[in-house]
């Protein structure tokens, strides 16, 4: 029998996919948004044994009003995951803010459709609680901070991955703002991950890769070989880790009204390629060197034990991480070259 059925907007990301899968794992019913009901059977598709749990609503365009109205009906808990999640734009409104900030509004106005529902999780981001760019030294960072730029700044700016993090600060003020103004019958809960890896279950392409699975294929599979970048925010988390701070913030009476953040630790790209180094020999022609000099690391520090305090969470290590996210990635170029 179902604990209940959760909506899941935005289904066939990365994250999504994970927390859709751990909610279905965990006993509980799952409908996802997705943009046509192709991708929606597609996604279904990969997942039979869930079948009897699953449905979906198809919402084309979330930043039209009334986008979720349909969608909500029948669901005892949201997670909310769509949100435009690249540095490409062309237009900063069009492309990410109005759609960031306009879809959490309209999930939000549609929740007063649905008297069933008992809790909101947000999916936001360290994007919404620092921006790199103007970061104090040597500052302690925790969930109380936010990313202090506007909607005017980020509208003009000509920092693609600025305006990315502005859309996310944004979204997630807009969530608690309803809160505040609307008191709905429900609570709310936000998770705020880092940069975030693991197992690219959502794909059937390379192509498709996040953006934070394509960093680390891109050092394994030579893309680097003549020295990695360095990295704007060097930490990570595990998305198995998010998924499941989805689903304790549905259970959890603690949760209700708490903002966490996910971070499993900090990182150096030089790290990930000693770990490719060692667990994948078929991919050593393709590293670059190791700069054992190197010091990425923001001169920052951040806490985030308040999510292992109060919903359990434990890190995945490093290793643990980037030897399992590149074993999924091959195991995706396996499958591609045998149905070829």
């Amino acid at each position: 029998m179902s604990r209940g059925t959760v909506l899941i907007t935005g289904l066939t990301g990365f994250i999504a996919t994970h927390t859709a899968l751990a909610f279905l794992n965990a006993g509980y019913s799952v409908k996802g948004t997705t943009r046509t009901a192709a991708k929606a059977e597609q996604w279904i598709s990969r997942f039979p044994d869930h079948k009897p749990r699953f449905q979906y609503a198809v919402v084309p365009d979330m930043s039209i009003p009334g986008a979720f109205d349909e969608a909500v009906k029948g669901c005892d808990y949201i997670a909310h995951l769509a949100s435009p999640a690249h540095w490409d734009q062309t237009d900063n409104e069009a492309d990410l803010l109005i759609p960031a900030i306009e879809g959490t509004k309209n999930l939000l106005s549609a929740t007063k459709n649905e008297p069933k529902i008992k809790r909101v999780v947000f999916t936001s981001s360290l994007a919404a609680i620092i921006e790199p760019t103007t970061l104090e030294p040597g500052k302690a960072i925790v969930e109380t901070e936010w990313n202090p730029i506007t909607y005017e700044e980020a509208k003009s700016h000509t920092n693609p991955p600025v305006v990315y993090r502005a859309s996310k600060a944004l979204a997630e003020r807009a969530f608690w703002d309803f809160i505040q103004t609307e008191k709905p019958t429900w609570s709310g809960t936000s998770i705020c991950p880092c940069a975030t890896f693991g197992p690219p279950l959502q794909v059937t392409s390379l192509s498709a890769l996040n953006f934070s699975n394509k960093f680390l294929w891109d050092i394994a599979n030579g893309q680097y070989k003549l020295g990695v970048p360095k990295v704007g925010s060097p930490v990570f988390v595990d998305v198995r880790e998010v998924a499941l701070a989805h689903v304790r913030a549905v259970e959890l009476d603690v949760a209700q009204g708490q903002r966490y953040l996910l971070i499993g630790g900090p990182y150096i790209p030089d790290q990930v390629v000693q770990i490719i180094h060692k667990e994948f020999p078929e991919l050593r022609n393709n590293l670059p060197p190791v700069d054992s000099s190197r010091t990425d690391h923001l001169n920052v520090r951040f806490d985030s034990s308040k999510a292992t305090k109060q919903l359990g969470i434990q890190y995945t290590a490093l290793e643990t991480m980037v030897t399992e996210t590149i074993t999924a990635i091959l195991g995706v170029l396996r499958n591609n070259a045998e149905t070829e």
